[in-house]
C-alpha cells in the first residue's frame, strides 16, 4: 500500500501535464528544474542534519532525495503553481504559502503514521514553511529574470 502512495505521488503529477498546452510547460520548465535542483540540494542538508530520513522509498538508491516528491509532486507542482499564478505575486505566494502548510503539517504526519519516514527529526514544520518560503520567493524572482519585464505572457498568445 505504501508503494502504491509513493508511485502515486511520482507519477499523477506527471500525468497532469496532459491537461497543460505545451507552451506553457516550455516556459515554466526551467523555473521547475531550479526548484527540482534546490529541493535536491536542501534533502541532501536535511539527510546531513537529520532534519527527516527516509525508511520506505521507491528505490533503494533515493534514500536522500526522495524521486516520489523532488523529481513528481514538486517537479510538476511548481509549473502548475506558476501556471496559475505567476505575474499575481501575492496569490503566488499565499498559494505556496498554503501548500506549503499542507506539506509540513499534513503529508509530512501521513509520512510518519505511514512510517515512510523515521523518527522525529529536527527541523519543525514551522522552520520547512520558512524554508520553503524562502525558496519560493526565489523562484518568482528567477522566473522574472527569466522572462523579462514583459515576456512570457506574450509568448504563449503569440504561439
Amino acid at each position: 500500500m505504501v508503494k502504491l502512495i509513493l508511485w502515486a505521488f511520482f507519477l499523477l503529477p506527471w500525468l497532469s501535464l496532459f491537461f497543460l498546452n505545451n507552451s506553457a510547460i516550455r516556459r515554466f520548465m526551467p523555473v521547475a528544474l531550479l526548484a527540482t535542483v534546490i529541493n535536491t540540494i536542501i534533502y541532501q542538508i536535511a539527510w546531513t542534519y537529520d532534519w527527516w530520513k527516509y525508511k520506505e522509498t521507491l528505490f533503494s538508491w533515493d534514500k536522500v532525495a526522495q524521486i516520489h516528491t523532488v523529481y513528481g509532486v514538486f517537479l510538476v507542482g511548481t509549473i502548475w503553481i506558476f501556471y496559475f499564478t505567476f505575474r499575481k505575486f501575492w496569490i503566488y505566494f499565499f498559494v505556496n504559502l498554503i501548500v506549503d502548510c499542507i506539506y509540513s503539517f499534513g503529508l509530512r504526519t501521513l509520512w510518519k503514521k505511514l512510517e515512510i519516514t523515521t523518527g522525529p527529526g529536527n527541523l519543525s514544520p514551522l522552520e520547512g514553511i520558512l524554508i520553503m518560503t524562502i525558496i519560493a520567493i526565489a523562484l518568482y524572482v528567477y522566473q522574472l529574470w527569466q522572462e523579462g519585464p514583459n515576456g512570457g505572457e506574450n509568448k504563449i498568445r503569440e504561439e
